[in-house]
């Protein structure tokens, strides 16, 4: 993607961060027995552990689970990969190719787990797809939420009037919430404090050999 954005007045935005957030139109029919099979999963598999703190983490072949739920989700994962994939190209095509490998795994969340602050780096694109969550919990205005840190090195060195620059981007989940990002942004889950578990699936997406097929006028 063009790496500024032309306002006016000789304005400038540069080194833009695209992250995408949509929601699934199909969430309310698969979010049930996402949950249940990822629930299920967790009692009978200890799971992984990477960044994840006082939380389960599933191995990385949940797209291979024979569940028609995600077929579905896979739909809603390719359909977000070439949104951002067309929108990082910065061309008009009327056609995109390439190779697209993506994995996938569960986190389950219970009371006072957490992920820490990481990065993906094998992956063009990383997101997450919220299956269940208590969305607001009182006294606990943070509680789960999602938070993507600004990776432009020094920004905090001296505070600017408004203080525009640094700090972190914070999104509140949603059963039925999809974000991405790219890879190589910083992102952490903050304590959850929920009576139900914060289930997700993250996954990272991998584009190679992308060929475009360009409008006839060019």
């Amino acid at each position: 993607m063009a790496l500024d954005i032309q306002l006016n007045s000789g304005l400038l935005l540069a080194f833009p961060t695209p992250i995408l957030r949509l929601t699934v139109p199909d969430a309310d029919a698969i979010n049930g027995n996402l949950k249940k099979a990822i629930l299920e999963k967790a009692k009978a598999d200890d799971g992984t552990q990477r960044h994840n703190v006082g939380s389960w983490r599933s191995r990385e072949d949940l797209l291979s689970w024979e569940l028609a739920e995600i077929e579905v989700l896979k739909g809603a994962i390719n359909k977000a990969i070439a949104r951002l994939t067309q929108l990082s190209l910065g061309a008009k095509a009327k056609g995109m190719r390439g190779e697209v490998n993506v994995i996938a795994w569960a986190n389950v969340c219970r009371e006072g787990g957490y992920i820490k602050q990481h990065i993906h780096s094998l992956s063009n694109w990383s997101g997450v797809y919220f299956v269940s969550v208590e969305e607001a919990i009182e006294g606990k205005p943070e509680s789960g939420l999602l938070e993507f840190v600004d990776p432009r090195p020094g920004v905090n060195i001296l505070t600017t009037p408004g203080d525009p620059f640094g700090g972190t981007l914070k999104i509140r989940p949603a059963p039925g919430l999809l974000v991405m990002h790219p890879g190589w942004l910083a992102h952490y889950v903050n304590p959850y404090y929920g009576a139900d578990e914060r289930v997700s699936i993250a996954f990272n997406a991998l584009v190679k050999g992308v060929t475009l097929q360009q409008d006839a006028q060019g």
